[in-house]
């Protein structure tokens, strides 16, 4: 698996998750989709799935144009109001990104349909990733 951190706005990200062997790609929170564009050219990858953690503009706002971009993507989040939704998910669903299992983690805290997504390969040692589409800080006293 290969991630790439994209820089969004003035102050988010965007990530470009790979799967090396299929050359297969998912974006989580594609709010600037020409960035997302030029990122999956640059690594010659098919994108096919929009990974959207939650429906605030910030993270869902370039969904409808990044599928008017690159007709044919999946675009799951789990809440309808998701822009350009086409699969709702919930706790514990599971897709593939080529080779790569992403579980979805129905999160209700940021927003009420806020979904983590936790990504994994199987029978590798690379370490897992985990895609909140929001940043948390903790500071025990």
């Amino acid at each position: 698996m290969k991630i790439e951190l994209l820089p969004a706005l003035s102050d988010n990200y965007m990530y470009l998750v790979i799967d090396v062997d299929s050359k297969e790609a998912a974006i989580v929170d594609p709010v600037e989709p020409i960035k997302v564009i030029e990122a999956v050219r640059k690594h010659g990858v098919r994108l096919t799935t929009v990974l959207t953690t939650h429906h605030h503009w910030d993270h869902a706002g370039g969904n409808e144009k990044m599928v008017r971009l690159m007709p044919g993507l999946k675009v799951y989040g789990g809440d309808d109001r998701v822009d350009a939704l086409t699969k709702k998910v919930t706790h514990s669903n599971t897709l593939k990104v080529g080779s790569l299992t992403v579980k979805c983690l129905f999160t209700p805290c940021h927003t009420t349909g806020h979904i983590c997504y936790y990504v994994t390969k199987e029978n590798s040692t690379e370490p897992p990733a985990v895609f909140t589409g929001i940043y948390l800080c903790c500071v025990t006293y």
